[in-house]
């Protein structure tokens, strides 16, 4: 009878083990399923769809892993080790998300006014600020009911007017009118995550890897907004994974072909410091379980080290005198010995990537397939309106828009409306 209940209780755990872990999968692709199952919702009037913002939405993502097997019956301290140590690293990092977000909204929304009076774009106050210092711009409003501005949420129920910045010279229209990219600068854009629509926490993303952007040519990210989107910490950390896995395969795909030269470690490690820092650790925190023959030849490598490296006789004396013990600075000094030093002959993947791109229409294609691999990977649904996949790359060229382009399958975003 023992022997059968005490089998059954192995079946009972295996099973609670093997549903936490089920649990777990399911859990951490919750919003990922929940965002396929709305996207039913995305071509439906803004007054029929779910708010983004809604706080009831942003609690449930928010939930802490722990609560979801306790909804299940399962207590911490049953779950595998290994999903106990993935909720603890996301208690720690829901700790850090006030410290690591941005600390102001990422757009303002100052519409600047050319002197004709239409609308060029919206603005930072930053910028807009700076216009009126150089004596090149001045405050102004419009009428809200007199200007046809796209998605005009910067403007409080009952407004009239919008504050706004007018340019005092001429300036020169490099959009096409009505092209999406027109509608693009000229929208007001939400401070939600563009994936999940949460209004809490922001992390500034950058569609194309940072590493990769700030190595590019000016034109490719001066005046260039488009390619950065505002994500909350828990999509970050998702999106973020994907991104750096496509750029491991990208650069080892790279330095095979590139040959040997390229395929080397970032650093370059000397065994013998690495044997010196390994000893020391040892006898530091476990010198009095070792047997007395390793603590002896442990303490022999240090103590020749450091003679090695003292230039003062008297103290060199001092540290070979074995009926002396090393000091916890002598064990510190051996325990943070550098054995790693950078390879000379290394280059950092980032540039090897960048220097293949040989030409602009390279550059164009590399920028346009990391936009489709944000959205395939993110699937994001709340998108700035007039936000195209096939948008300019580069400050100051114009965009081919053409209504036609919907049939050929270019991901676009009117009205925070994904079409295909």
């Amino acid at each position: 009878m023992n022997s059968i209940r005490s089998t059954s209780r192995m079946a009972v755990g295996t099973l609670l083990a093997a549903t936490a872990v089920s649990c777990y999968i399911l859990h951490k692709r919750h919003r990922r399923k929940k965002s396929n199952s709305d996207n039913k919702h995305d071509n439906l009037p803004s007054s029929t769809t779910d708010d983004p913002t809604d706080d009831t939405n942003s609690n449930v993502d928010n939930n802490d892993n722990n609560n979801f097997y306790k909804q299940m019956g399962i207590a911490e301290d049953n779950l595998p080790t290994h999903i106990q140590r993935e909720i603890y690293k996301e208690r720690q990092r829901k700790k850090k998300e006030e410290m690591i977000s941005m600390k102001s909204p990422m757009y303002d929304n100052i519409y600047m006014l050319d002197q004709q009076g239409e609308v060029l774009c919206t603005i930072s106050n930053k910028k807009a600020n700076w216009y009126i210092r150089k004596g090149i711009g001045k405050w102004s409003s419009f009428k809200k009911k007199d200007n046809n501005i796209n998605n005009n949420n910067n403007c409080k129920e009952g407004e009239e007017e919008v504050k706004c910045i007018q340019l005092l010279f001429e300036h020169n229209r490099t959009n096409k009118k009505g092209s999406s990219e027109e509608v693009y600068l000229t929208s007001a854009k939400q401070n939600i995550c563009v994936a999940c629509g949460s209004d809490g926490y922001h992390i500034r993303h950058y569609i194309v890897p940072y590493s990769y952007r700030t190595m590019l040519p000016k034109e490719y990210k001066s005046h260039m907004s488009h390619d950065i989107v505002i994500l909350c910490p828990t999509c970050h950390v998702d999106c973020e994974g994907y991104s750096k896995r496509r750029m491991k395969d990208m650069e080892s795909e790279l330095r095979l072909k590139l040959g040997p030269e390229y395929n080397v470690s970032p650093v370059i490690e000397d065994s013998h410091l690495a044997n010196i820092r390994s000893c020391a650790i040892a006898l530091a925190k476990w010198k009095d379980k070792m047997p007395r023959e390793k603590v002896d030849r442990y303490d022999t490598v240090i103590r020749e080290y450091l003679a090695s490296i003292c230039t003062n006789e008297e103290e060199t004396n001092d540290i070979l005198n074995t009926k002396k013990e090393l000091t916890k600075s002598q064990l510190q000094a051996a325990c943070g010995v550098k054995y790693r030093v950078k390879n000379p002959n290394y280059v950092p993947g980032a540039n090897i990537v960048v220097q293949s791109l040989q030409d602009d229409k390279a550059i164009e294609q590399f920028i346009l397939d990391w936009r489709n691999h944000f959205l395939d990977t993110v699937q994001p649904r709340f998108m700035p309106n007039g936000w195209r996949v096939d948008n300019p790359v580069a400050c100051g060229t114009r965009s081919d828009w053409d209504e036609d382009d919907e049939k050929l399958g270019v991901k676009s975003w009117f009205g925070n409306t994904a079409f295909l």
